[in-house]
């Protein structure tokens, strides 16, 4: 499934879910405060997972669709960034690919007293907490002291808002740290939530955030990155972690990437 950023083309912070004549639907979902993000296609693919990339006829499917909806045309040169990922699905003999069961399947092998082989087939991201409990369920029976499900109610890292309520959040982040710009403190608020104040723990002034690269791209977060969520590589941080790529120019990203590249080598 392909994905691909566009500058936003409508008013407004609603988003849309359109079908194509194939039964498809397609979401364009406003992205990163002035762009948009529309996806997704739906096609076999045989390759290596880490090789996928966005077909320039998937870019092409992409902007015919939204183009039948939308009185601005849109063309391949608008598209700024595309993404493209695999999803394992189970080949239950449909004839078309959106056909295939978005399920997940389950096989397990403890014949003969053999230790247990649980086999997962099929499965996407969006069902990865539940698959995992589901998994847990096959192989309980082997690991009587194993606890009952949990992760349903358990919020994410950072996601223990008081009352569950971002803009009250927002607003005391902002309070606490007033010399932030708006920008960046909504960019830390929504991207680590509560763990906003261990990224920003002792600093005072913009000049404790470290180096700056580009807009709202700072050392401190870069290092922080590196420190507790692993990112190993620029692209870790300028494409996974964070979307701070799709916002900064050729210079500020070879500059990023030269200094990023010399502090991991610095720490092996």
């Amino acid at each position: 499934g392909s994905h691909i950023v566009v500058p936003k083309f409508w008013e407004g912070r609603q988003a849309y879910l359109i079908q194509n004549n194939d039964k498809r639907v397609i979401f364009v979902n406003p992205y990163e405060n002035d762009l948009a993000l529309i996806g997704t296609t739906d096609i076999p693919y045989e390759g290596r997972p880490e090789e996928v990339v966005a077909e320039a006829s998937e870019v092409d499917y992409l902007i015919k669709v939204v183009n039948r909806y939308f009185k601005r045309q849109l063309t391949p040169q608008d598209v700024v960034y595309s993404f493209s990922g695999v999803r394992p699905l189970y080949d239950d003999n449909a004839d078309n690919p959106s056909a295939v069961t978005r399920d997940y399947i389950f096989e397990l092998d403890a014949s003969n007293g053999n230790a247990p082989l649980l086999s997962v087939f099929g499965g996407k991201i969006t069902t990865f907490r539940k698959l995992s409990e589901h998994a847990l369920e096959k192989i309980q029976p082997f690991f009587p002291m194993m606890k009952k499900a949990w992760t349903a109610k358990i919020p994410l890292p950072g996601g223990d808002l008081p009352n569950a309520d971002f803009e009250q959040f927002l607003s005391d982040l902002h309070s606490e740290f007033s010399w932030l710009s708006p920008s960046l403190v909504k960019h830390y608020a929504r991207s680590y939530g509560t763990r906003a104040r261990q990224l920003l723990a002792g600093a005072q002034r913009e000049a404790d955030l470290g180096r700056r690269f580009g807009p709202d791209l700072y050392e401190r977060e870069a290092k922080f990155l590196a420190e507790t969520e692993w990112a190993g590589t620029s692209a870790d941080i300028l494409e996974r972690r964070t979307k701070h790529g799709l916002h900064i120019d050729a210079a500020e990203r070879k500059a990023f990437e030269d200094w990023f590249g010399n502090i991991m080598a610095t720490a092996d």
